[in-house]
């Protein structure tokens, strides 16, 4: 297991070494095209504004990526809401010491038998996923 994620480790750190020198070498050949036109001057200001688009275009589509997971988040939390039954809230304020009693109860069973109660959870998320 150890072996697997120092092979991963690795692949990702060679991956990153050919992207930084992918990187620095579109640098450097925009910078030759643009150094007989505008001087060293104005090609390494082009160069240099050519990477700081690049950061900010990237910048914008993470930043609208984290957005819409947010945005899907919220909807996803509004459908659980709107789904819950409005029933068991009228129940306990209509007879708050059956809610009590009930609640004594699934209590102890939680504390005796806590894989039982992880079960049922379980099995209640699959329906309320549906």
């Amino acid at each position: 297991m150890f072996d697997r994620a120092m092979a991963t480790v690795v692949a990702t750190a060679a991956a990153c070494a050919a992207v930084v020198m992918a990187v620095f070498a579109f640098g450097f050949a925009i910078y030759a095209v643009l150094v007989p036109y505008t001087g060293e001057p104005g090609a390494a200001a082009i160069v240099a504004l050519v990477a700081a688009l690049v950061v900010a275009i990237f910048a914008l589509i993470a930043t609208l990526r984290a957005r819409k997971r947010e945005r899907e988040t919220q909807v996803a939390q509004a459908e659980l809401l709107d789904e819950l039954p409005l029933g068991l809230g009228d129940i306990a304020r209509d007879r708050p010491l059956m809610t009590l009693g009930i609640t004594a109860a699934a209590g102890l069973l939680a504390a005796r038998h806590p894989t039982l109660v992880r079960d049922m959870i379980h099995i209640v998320a699959r329906f309320s996923r549906r």
